[in-house]
């Protein structure tokens, strides 16, 4: 039995790891999208975005997965990204998610972007 739950863990990460290549967004083609609070950002075209500036808290979370964020900045990603995470977080364990967040930051399909001056 733990044999067959190591190979199917090994198949779903070998998966999600060939899937991670498959990003919907360009960094290279920006956008600028506007909040409600009037400040405006630029964002990868496709990107989902928070509609509102990171906490403490988020800032770490980020740093630990390799992107750097500051005061003011929101933060944006993949929208496939956000899909699969969202799905490993209702169905795995809190330490897949982690590792896709990680490899997101590798291969840029997550970031944080500052308020445009």
């Amino acid at each position: 039995m733990k044999k067959i739950q190591y190979i199917l863990g090994l198949g779903v990460s070998l998966l999600l790891v060939g899937c991670m290549n498959s990003s919907s967004i360009s960094p290279s083609k920006m956008q600028t999208v506007k909040l409600e609070d009037g400040k405006s950002y630029k964002v990868p075209v496709g990107a989902v975005y928070t509609k509102a500036a990171v906490t403490p808290q988020m800032i770490q979370f980020y740093k630990t997965w390799g992107v750097t964020c500051k005061n003011g900045d929101i933060t944006w990603e993949d929208p496939s990204i956000a899909d699969r995470i969202n799905k490993i977080m209702r169905s795995g364990t809190k330490q897949e998610g982690i590792t896709m967040y990680v490899e997101a930051a590798k291969h840029g399909e997550i970031g944080c972007s500052s308020p445009l001056k």
